[in-house]
């Protein structure tokens, strides 16, 4: 199927109808060349996404995707390096998960946090408020055959409201209730468009959830709106064992979710370049 005739969102036709052909691996290994300035690689990128914008069928490290390099940050790393991205994050839980453990990704995308942890065993509750993002991650969690993942296309946050989520073409992944966010450094083609938001107690009690073993989260910069309302108002044996939370927009929190974690029991016992493991009562 040539290039210009393939559909913006194709979530019916079987896996593998679109291969990732090698020209296509080049080109996004081209435009993900880190020993170039960011300016070049930002210009090479622009034009591959025009080119190769997908999808693309593929596995990565075993699992199955259906990506769309053009417009998504983690298809791209997928397609350019030919694994999963947060491969270090992916370490620090992955002794934290398996047959009978609970995973709760909070701003699940398409699924590369969810699908690893289905692929271990774990029961996944993966909570994704872009529409088009999560009907992507359903694909991609039958793609994988997976009977252990429930989706739920919501936002998270404080309580029940409808907020503008802020778009942005290039990385829809990166979507945001932070319009501080859309300047900057992430200075792009942003569009709101507005969903629903709920509260995490409402979503964890309405699917049934008696534990939590690893919470993650990561929602660009409103991740303090997500985590501290659930300490505050679920029940303490609700609360996870270990969470995972993206700390790279942490200067765009309302409230600092670090002293609180701490005093609530939870203790640092990992951390990467976007992200912190804190673990309850180590």
């Amino acid at each position: 199927m040539s290039q210009a005739a393939t559909p913006l969102l194709d979530t019916r036709s079987p896996f593998g109808t679109y291969p990732a052909e090698r020209m296509v691996r080049v080109a996004w290994r081209l435009a993900d060349r880190h020993d170039l300035s960011k300016g070049l690689r930002k210009r090479i990128r622009a034009l591959v996404a025009r080119i190769f914008k997908g999808p693309y069928d593929l596995e990565a490290d075993g699992l199955k995707f259906r990506i769309y390099p053009g417009e998504n940050y983690d298809d791209r790393k997928i397609l350019a390096k030919g694994r999963l991205p947060e491969r270090a994050e992916h370490k620090l839980i992955e002794p934290l998960l398996g047959q009978g453990k609970v995973f709760v990704d909070v701003g699940a995308n398409i699924g590369s946090y969810s699908i690893f942890a289905a692929g271990l065993g774990a029961d996944v509750l993966s909570i994704e408020a872009n529409p088009q993002t999560a009907d992507k991650l359903s694909f991609n969690v039958r793609a994988n055959d997976l009977k252990n993942v429930t989706i739920v296309n919501s936002a998270v946050g404080p309580r029940d409201d409808t907020l503008p989520l802020w778009l942005e073409p290039s990385n829809c992944g990166f979507a945001t209730f932070v319009k501080d966010l859309t300047t900057g450094e992430w200075a792009g083609d942003w569009s709101p468009t507005f969903v629903q938001v709920r509260p995490l107690t409402a979503i964890v009690d309405e699917q049934g959830l008696c534990r939590i073993d690893v919470l993650k989260v990561d929602v660009e910069g409103f991740e303090d709106r997500v985590v501290l309302p659930f300490l505050r108002h679920a029940d303490k044996g609700l609360w996870p064992r270990v969470i995972l939370l993206e700390t790279n927009c942490r200067p765009y929190w309302s409230e600092d979710c670090l002293p609180e974690l701490a005093s609530r029991g939870y203790q640092v016992t990992g951390q990467t370049d976007d992200n912190m493991i804190f673990e309850l009562g180590v």
